[in-house]
């Protein structure tokens, strides 16, 4: 028996030993797969390069704005590529938004590697570039996916914007590790803690959350819009869970509303 106990540890501190080094696999999940225009019904966008602190270069999408209509900068979530927001970002586009859909370092074909460190730059070059296309703050929304929250409140805790919109937002990737693996008591290396900085966001808040979301559980948004200083709204989805946000016509009518309330 005591010979079993001793086996049992061993093999479940390789296990703990083995989620902890490969712990980034867990949390990014890039496709390699460079997305192209045509096959996304992207035709009307431009394929950029953005420039990073740390010399990665970055192929990103961006459609210009009309009639000084604002910008949404889209910060994507953890998995697949630019080409499978285009759904959210056509709708976007239509009602004369312009629309730069990032690209991390490691996904859809880019070089690099995701972390949180890295994505923080990435967001960063996406700034740099729309702060040259003449995009003014007062023009310029933060759109956060899932993962992208993450990286929305860093950049609205140092940027002025007109709005910053979260979608399935969490509080940290640490409270999150916490709820999927909650046998696990290391920390992971990639916090992106949007609790620790949501007093230094001034700008209105959009958070959109689905109720019945077991990727990133509704109490994490709540919890950081009840957190977050106005102005700020929380519309919350009581049917829908982490991957069917956009297809009710709710949303993106919800969105565009928030926008032109903020930023017209």
């Amino acid at each position: 028996m005591k010979q079993l106990i001793i086996i049992s540890f061993i093999v479940l501190m390789i296990v703990f030993i083995i989620m902890y080094v490969s712990q980034r696999h867990l949390i990014y999940h890039p496709s390699p797969q460079v997305p192209h225009l045509p096959e996304y019904h992207a035709n009307d966008m431009t394929v950029i390069t953005l420039h990073t602190q740390d010399n990665l270069e970055l192929m990103s999408w961006y459609k210009p704005a009309i009639n000084n209509q604002p910008t949404v900068l889209y910060l994507h979530g953890n998995a697949g590529h630019i080409g499978y927001r285009m759904h959210l970002a056509r709708q976007f586009i239509n009602a004369g938004l312009g629309v730069l859909l990032l690209e991390y370092r490691g996904y859809g074909g880019n070089k690099g590697r995701p972390s949180e460190q890295g994505l923080y730059k990435d967001g960063q070059a996406a700034l740099t570039f729309l702060n040259q296309q003449g995009i003014k703050p007062e023009k310029l929304i933060l759109y956060g996916e899932s993962l992208g929250t993450g990286v929305a409140t860093e950049l609205a805790s140092k940027h002025a914007v007109c709005a910053v919109i979260l979608q399935a937002p969490y509080t940290s990737l640490i409270a999150l590790a916490h709820f999927h693996y909650p046998l696990i008591f290391l920390k992971p290396w990639d916090k992106f803690d949007s609790l620790a900085r949501i007093q230094a966001i001034n700008a209105p808040l959009l958070v959109l959350h689905g109720e019945q979301d077991n990727v990133v559980p509704y109490k994490e948004g709540l919890t950081l819009f009840n957190a977050a200083n106005e102005p700020k709204k929380m519309i919350t989805f009581r049917n829908l869970d982490h991957h069917n946000l956009w297809d009710t016509p709710d949303f993106s009518r919800e969105v565009l509303q928030f926008i032109n309330s903020h930023c017209n």
